[in-house]
């Protein structure tokens, strides 16, 4: 795997009187929330991705300004769609992504510069194992593939094929809003995607591995994947 580092918070442990470290247009965000919980949720993780993508840029999270880069609208305010981070005054890039499941939160940063993007993906239980997934959700390749597994198994294969499509996602910066996620193979170790959802141009390489919770301190309920956009070779 590339080098990017992982790491897993419990939201309720975070600090919400650091806002502090928050940009401003991050703090009106969280004001768009009417629930508390889901806002709150937010502001934490917020918060620990800053610190995370801090403490790998070697710099004070106050020295982080938001750089979000969104694909799925006109918006430029810096604060929505794929995390990114410039560092102090050398303007270093630092990609990001977060994923939230119940009171955990699953992060992962970078500075480096043969990445073009990073998606990680967290799931708590079998939250993919319902009737009827994979008609709506699976490529006819995945669907072959779910057919080979013992049916007892079956809702945690399909949570893990749905971790893997939404990292995948995000490491691409696209939403399954706008995206039909059939259209994501995940089946092999590559992705297969239509040219007008992948829209990286060139030939990127993927990296997409599922993480170990337990490695993280997640509990071992959860499912989770990370996956990574790298630039072709020159």
């Amino acid at each position: 795997m590339q080098p990017i580092r992982l790491a897993a918070v419990r939201l309720s442990s975070v600090d919400l009187r650091q806002t502090e470290f928050l940009d401003d247009g991050e703090r009106r965000l969280a004001g768009t929330f009417t629930s508390q919980v889901r806002r709150e949720r937010f502001l934490a993780g917020r918060i620990a991705l800053r610190r995370h993508a801090a403490e790998i840029a070697g710099v004070d999270p106050t020295d982080l300004q938001a750089d979000y880069v969104c694909r799925e609208c006109t918006r430029d305010d810096h604060v929505h769609g794929m995390p990114r981070y410039q560092a102090g005054s050398r303007k270093v890039t630092l990609l990001a992504s977060l994923s939230r499941a119940e009171d955990w939160c699953l992060l992962a940063a970078s500075t480096d510069g043969r990445l073009l993007g990073i998606g990680v993906d967290l799931e708590s239980g079998g939250a993919a194992g319902f009737e009827g997934f994979g008609q709506v959700a699976l490529s006819a390749r995945e669907q072959e593939e779910l057919q080979k597994v013992e049916p007892a198994l079956r809702a945690g294969f399909q949570t893990r094929l749905w971790t893997r499509k939404e990292a995948v996602l995000k490491a691409i910066g696209r939403g399954l809003a706008v995206v039909d996620p059939a259209l994501v193979d995940v089946a092999g170790s590559v992705p297969l995607l239509p040219d007008h959802v992948a829209g990286t141009g060139g030939r990127p390489g993927w990296v997409v591995d599922a993480v170990d919770p337990g490695s993280v301190g997640l509990p071992l309920s959860f499912t989770a994947a990370v996956a990574l956009v790298v630039a072709p070779r020159s």
